[in-house]
């Protein structure tokens, strides 16, 4: 027997309102360790991302490409700093900020007074130098560079590889992850394919689409999953799960009948 399908507007609620709640309770705690620090920005940051998904609606769907886009790669980088050595991918990613304000900086040294612009690129160089044991290392030529990234892969599909690598040993690594991450990419980066995905002929006429998704509900359904995601992964690592069994336990029920229903679908029951 199929299991009772959930709409997507109230699975994408019930996981936003689940994350409210792990936020109040982490509101108690004091976070120290690197690890459920990045957490629980990833967490706030995949919620707002989420309830802007909310408010886009249907007519907005296509847009809410771009939003998914980066609450997938929100999910992919915490889940390649859990993988392995999370202490120091943590801390490397919560000390990065400088490195990369610098790099914002430069680019802007003509719209800021120079005096302005000195100041404040003193303070990060400054921010910097205590970074230098996580950051500074030296090139094939002895000569001393600045990390351009914060993780040691730096692409997102290899760190899609190494996560998906992990969770099915010895297995071919599925390329739809990537996949889907690039086709987000195309409407966020206003590629070609992205413009035509938004037109139409009609009467030899290009005109607007009024819905360019063909499943315009499934974005709230892929910010749900993604949102419980990651409150599964951050209620593990600060320690919540326990604590919230009750108030997350719908949620969970939710999606393990998501999952049951295209289990079925998928063996034809």
């Amino acid at each position: 027997m199929t299991p009772r399908a959930v709409r997507p507007t109230q699975l994408l609620r019930l996981a936003i309102a689940s994350s409210y709640a792990v936020e109040s309770a982490t509101a108690q705690k004091r976070l120290r360790h690197p690890l459920p620090l990045a957490g629980f920005g990833f967490l706030v940051r995949n919620r707002r991302l989420a309830q802007a998904i909310q408010r886009l609606g249907i007519r907005g769907a296509y847009e809410s490409r771009v939003l998914m886009r980066t609450m997938l790669e929100i999910q992919i980088n915490y889940a390649w700093i859990r993988l392995r050595n999370s202490y120091s991918r943590a801390l490397r990613y919560h000390r990065f900020i400088p490195l990369e304000q610098l790099k914002v900086l430069k680019q802007m040294n003509t719209l800021l007074k120079q005096d302005d612009y000195d100041n404040i690129r003193g303070r990060l160089e400054a921010e910097r130098r205590r970074t230098r044991h996580l950051f500074r290392f030296r090139d094939s030529k002895n000569k001393l560079q600045w990390s351009k990234t914060w993780a040691a892969v730096s692409s997102v599909e290899a760190r899609v590889s190494e996560v998906l690598s992990k969770e099915r040993p010895g297995k071919q690594v599925d390329p739809f992850h990537y996949g889907m991450y690039i086709s987000f990419s195309s409407a966020t980066h206003g590629s070609p394919g992205s413009v035509s995905d938004v037109l139409r002929i009609e009467d030899d006429r290009l005109v607007a689409r009024q819905q360019p998704e063909t499943n315009p509900a499934v974005h709230q359904r892929g910010a749900a999953i993604l949102l419980a995601w990651t409150i599964d992964a951050f209620t593990e690592d600060a320690r919540l799960r326990r604590r919230l069994r009750a108030e997350l336990r719908p949620l969970k029920e939710a999606i393990a009948e998501l999952r049951a229903r295209a289990y079925a679908a998928g063996h034809g029951s």
